[in-house]
């Protein structure tokens, strides 16, 4: 027959496992935590930059001041985008944020072309590229730094701040 194990021992393995279980899953959280809240490195608005397939290229910004009885202001920052991956992409307005000088981040709300046309989100194939305005509607207090661009709505982005 068996030996019975000692009671004792029993209850100290569980805790230890418990332990162990407990220490690894506050670490998996801490680098979740950590992942999640990283912020794009920041570059100027002299050089393309590349987020995932896409490479944008900010070639202007404007963020007039608002009227005084308005409650919002608009900016347009005007974007080249060349998609050099292997496969279509396709370039939403509200992936595309404007960050201001607290780091708060304020979605894209329209896409215009050349033309200042607005357009419905745009497929860019591969080895095409796009030219056009990204649309940004501001709070009026609200002192915009720069935009984040976006491959897409889970890719980390990339920054560029303004001059």
């Amino acid at each position: 027959m068996y030996a019975r194990p000692r009671p004792g021992r029993n209850v100290f393995a569980g805790c230890l496992t418990a332990a162990v279980i407990g220490t690894v899953l506050l670490v998996l959280l801490l680098a979740l935590m950590a992942w999640v809240s990283r912020v794009p490195p920041a570059v100027g608005a002299e050089s393309p930059v590349n987020d995932g397939r896409l490479r944008f290229a900010v070639t202007g910004s404007a963020c007039p001041k608002a009227a005084n009885s308005a409650a919002h202001r608009t900016c347009r920052v005007a974007v080249r985008v060349e998609n050099v991956g292997g496969e279509a992409r396709v370039l939403y307005p509200g992936q595309q944020k404007l960050f201001d000088e607290d780091d708060t981040l304020h979605p894209g709300t329209r896409l215009l072309d050349k033309e200042g046309t607005e357009i419905t989100p745009i497929r860019i194939g591969p080895g095409d590229s796009f030219s056009g305005t990204l649309v940004f509607e501001l709070p009026k207090s609200v002192r915009p730094a720069g935009v984040e661009l976006h491959d897409s709505g889970l890719s980390k982005g990339v920054r560029v701040t303004f001059g």
